[in-house]
């Protein structure tokens, strides 16, 4: 008796109909039979009243799928049990990371996990707030950085790594670049050069808002796939871009400055978020050397909004 024939059987015992069943599988109706009777034999049982018009379970046939059922729930979870196993061993981490996020940052604390040893195999794709923490509880993701602070969640582990100010990228050779500070009035009818919304929409709307409401008179909007891109657009005198200071590294240095808000105020975190139950050892190391790295950070005044994150236990989880 196999796991294939067990789920074989489940089906037809599910659909009590041999052309169904075998469409579901997608394999021959006549190869169907030929496996149900080789089950039967092996089993010296009878398992279904086939007749004219009619397929039955017997006696037998209810109590193998009860059996099946706990079988193959068993199976399936011993192989999920196995597969997470060989992840951890074979070094495997798959990131979601914002737009943004800086790379100094990642390299410090992905530099930190091959530890002497052979390097993990880490694959990174992009993931905004929402979206990455749906695709983290998913189990797409092992981890995440991104730009918000999720809602407390026991199931999540979450971590403030820093806080950055918001601020606006503007030419060197504008007469924004004369300010010191500029204020959501002195970008009205600027444009606006945006890096990829749907990177991170939430981010990209709370700023708008704030500027918005700040005073500020919209002017048209771009849109740019890469921060080297978007300071390009910058320098080239086409626009002003939202951004915090790491960000600003135009292919030309002299062509672009970065000036904070005046009159408002927008920080911004970036996050390391993990599911907390059970996380796999290399996601503990991580969140582990990104503990090593706030450490210092949090000896000085912590921003209102921090919520002691970055205290939690080894395991995760909000405080």
């Amino acid at each position: 008796m196999e796991i294939r024939q067990l789920r074989r059987f489940l089906v037809l015992a599910e659909e009590l109909h041999f052309g169904r069943a075998a469409t579901r599988l997608h394999i021959a109706q006549p190869a169907l039979s030929q496996e149900l009777k080789a089950l039967e034999k092996s089993l010296g049982l009878m398992l279904m009243d086939r007749g004219h018009n009619h397929v039955a379970l017997t006696e037998a046939g209810h109590r193998l799928r009860a059996e099946a059922e706990l079988i193959i729930q068993a199976h399936d979870a011993g192989q999920a049990a196995m597969d997470e196993l060989r992840t951890a061993v074979s070094g495997k981490l798959s990131l979601g990371v914002a737009v943004g996020v800086a790379y100094p940052l990642l390299a410090e604390l992905l530099g930190g996990l091959g530890d002497g040893g052979p390097p993990p195999d880490v694959s990174i794709k992009p993931a905004a707030a929402r979206d990455g923490i749906q695709r983290l509880r998913d189990g797409e993701f092992d981890a995440v950085f991104i730009h918000a602070i999720p809602a407390e969640d026991k199931k999540l582990g979450c971590l403030v790594l820093e806080w950055e100010p918001m601020g606006v990228a503007v030419p060197s050779s504008s007469r924004l670049a004369s300010l010191a500070a500029i204020s959501p009035v002195d970008l009205s009818g600027e444009a606006l050069i945006w890096l990829q919304r749907d990177g991170d929409p939430d981010l990209c709307d709370r700023v708008l808002r704030l500027m918005i409401d700040g005073g500020m008179d919209p002017g048209p909007q771009r849109w740019s796939p890469s921060i080297a891109t978007t300071m390009s657009l910058v320098a080239a005198g086409l626009g002003v871009s939202f951004k915090v200071p790491h960000q600003v590294v135009p292919n030309d240095p002299a062509g672009v400055v970065w000036r904070p808000f005046a009159g408002v105020s927008l920080p911004v975190p970036t996050v390391l978020v993990w599911r907390s139950d059970d996380p796999p050892p290399l996601v503990r190391k991580l969140a582990a050397i990104a503990r090593a790295h706030v450490a210092p950070k949090n000896t000085g005044p912590r921003h209102p909004d921090s919520r002691d994150h970055a205290l939690g236990p080894e395991t995760g989880g909000y405080v």
